[in-house]
């Protein structure tokens, strides 16, 4: 589906060479915006993502950039403007450290850690740090793009979290933790940012099978998610990216500060 819904926007994704901010920004594209497809070393993935947004006629650069370092991030954000425009699209989808939090919560489901995350040093470390650069990563690009959209006259930020973080399944709990850090980062910058006409929104999906989280655990999480789920059809990147366009276009001009849940229903749970 494409429309010209988002014509004249210009859209930063961070994380976009796979799994959900690849199909975001290509949403993004079919419905019009020009979009910068941020990567840290999956160039050639990147540029797959780039040719699809091309195809369907709307223009597009791969950024890459490490999003948890500032300096990398006002690099990032220059080079998306001079190519494309001002950003007044932000969407921040990474989850840093996906591979290692995978590892861990492997490990304790094993029994090789104890069980539980609070029982060896590690696990604490393993929290602790999905926070912090959980944390970085948005704090910088928001950081990074916020004065330009104050010029512009307003923007749209999105942050991609997890319906975990309000209602606690089997997922590690670095994510829960790192997304509900998040969360509250983002409800204040709604209303810090909100005379600037900047809106600020959390989307906030359940499980969706990715190549991110792929391995033996992945069949696992879906048949245990589609037990307890209303709607227990699987959650599909392209789901989120929907979300993602109907929050950054005029449609959802007046909303900000929301706390979206894409998980079937799991949250009424």
């Amino acid at each position: 589906m494409s429309s010209s819904l988002l014509a004249g926007r210009v859209a930063l994704v961070t994380g976009a060479s796979r799994g959900i901010g690849a199909a975001v920004a290509r949403a993004l594209g079919a419905h019009g915006a020009s979009v910068a497809v941020n990567y840290l070393r999956s160039a050639e993935a990147a540029a797959r993502v780039v040719a699809d947004i091309e195809k369907s006629g709307s223009r597009a650069i791969a950024v890459a950039g490490d999003v948890c370092d500032l300096a990398q991030v006002r690099t990032m954000v220059a080079t998306a403007t001079e190519a494309l425009g001002p950003i007044d699209v932000l969407v921040c989808n990474v989850m840093v450290g996906t591979d290692r939090i995978g590892a861990r919560a492997g490990a304790a489901r094993g029994g090789a850690s104890g069980g539980c995350f609070i029982d060896t040093p590690d696990g604490i470390a393993s929290v602790r740090d999905a926070v912090a650069s959980q944390l970085d990563a948005t704090l910088a690009c928001c950081h990074a793009v916020v004065p330009g959209m104050r010029r512009a006259g307003g923007g749209s930020i999105v942050l991609i979290g997890a319906s975990t973080t309000h209602n606690p399944y089997p997922v590690p709990v670095e994510i829960a933790a790192a997304k509900s850090a998040q969360d509250a980062v983002g409800r204040s910058l709604a209303r810090e940012l909100a005379p600037d006409n900047i809106r600020v929104n959390t989307l906030a999906p359940g499980f969706v099978p990715t190549d991110a989280n792929a391995g033996p655990f992945q069949a696992t999480l879906i048949a245990h998610t589609a037990e307890v789920t209303p709607l227990p059809k699987p959650i599909l990147p392209e789901d989120v990216a929907d979300a993602v366009v109907l929050l950054t276009s005029d449609l959802a001009s007046k909303v900000t500060g929301t706390f979206v849940p894409l998980d079937g229903g799991r949250t009424l749970i």
